[in-house]
């Protein structure tokens, strides 16, 4: 019978690709990185494979390491939760890095994070804000939320939320250039576009049997470029409802045709590889984000 790894060596494995190598790895393990590099050595000359491709700068999975990776981390997530379960009381602590859209970062976490410290201070969260898709491993992320369908969704996730898509204009600029009494006015105004998804450009109405096409005024790659430039008066744009709640609650924007905008919502997805990153500090800061983002759609409810 061919010895079995021990659930330690699969750990410090799973650690290394999700550190995105061994000094980072170390650093959050407090371990040496030749103790982990010698581990994984260990594991592979037990497993007859070679996982990693090492080289000075950073480290690359092998087929044989990444056939491993998602059997490890299952591993090392079971060993874990049943560590927990027998620790319940443990106070959450160490590490976290979260990886978020900026607005999502802007408009739902950064207002209401002095809670989440509050209940758990030695969470010790570092906020990554970006508005391309990134990789867990490359990243060094330990949760990512994502928006929309998963094109990874074999990863663990945890669903979160819906975000409904709100089209707002300036009073002002509607002052301007004349308030819309039907979704067929607004192709006489302009329109503020995301560079990318494209979809987003797209205006479709009940009861219209085409998008309403609406003169482009200028386009930009950052969310908060887009509601800046909407905010002042550049033209109308389509928006996740988090990122204008509050401006349309203060008189900023102006909410147009909610009742027939033709706009699935978004899913609103976290995304982790394991839990071995930790599975208190992840497990509470995931409960606190649904909760918060329950709060807000019990409050537009």
């Amino acid at each position: 019978m061919h010895e079995l790894p021990q659930t330690r060596d699969l750990a410090v494995f799973v650690a290394v690709v999700e550190g995105g190598g061994f000094a980072e790895a170390g650093r959050r393990l407090g371990v040496a990185p030749s103790t982990l590099s010698r581990t994984v050595t260990r594991l592979e000359e037990l497993l007859n494979v070679s996982l990693l491709r090492r080289s000075t700068r950073a480290i690359e999975l092998t087929p044989e390491g990444r056939q491993l990776l998602q059997s490890a981390q299952e591993i090392v997530r079971q060993t874990e939760a049943l560590a927990d379960l027998a620790q319940g009381s443990r106070t959450p602590r160490g590490p976290l890095r979260v990886n978020a859209p900026v607005p999502f970062v802007l408009h739902v976490i950064a207002p209401r994070l002095a809670e989440f410290h509050a209940r758990h201070p030695l969470v010790e969260l570092t906020l990554d804000m970006t508005d391309r898709t990134v990789d867990l491993i490359e990243s060094r992320a330990d949760i990512a939320i994502r928006f929309g369908p998963l094109a990874d969704s074999d990863l663990l996730h945890r669903p979160l939320g819906r975000a409904p898509w709100k089209l707002c204009a300036a009073p002002d600029y509607l002052d301007r250039n004349g308030w819309p009494h039907d979704p067929a006015d607004l192709a006489r105004l302009s329109q503020v576009r995301f560079t990318a998804p494209d979809h987003i450009n797209t205006l479709r109405f009940r009861g219209l049997d085409a998008p309403v096409a609406v003169p482009a005024a200028v386009s930009a790659a950052n969310g908060e470029a887009v509601r800046s430039l909407v905010i002042g008066g550049m033209g109308i744009a389509r928006f996740s409802d988090f990122m204008v709640a509050r401006d349309i609650a203060e008189g900023r924007l102006v909410e147009l045709f909610p009742d027939r905008l033709e706009a699935a919502p978004l899913d609103i997805t976290a995304l982790f590889l394991t839990r071995s990153s930790g599975l208190r500090r992840l497990a509470v800061f995931l409960d606190w984000l649904a909760e918060i983002l329950q709060d807000r759609d019990q409050a537009a409810g």
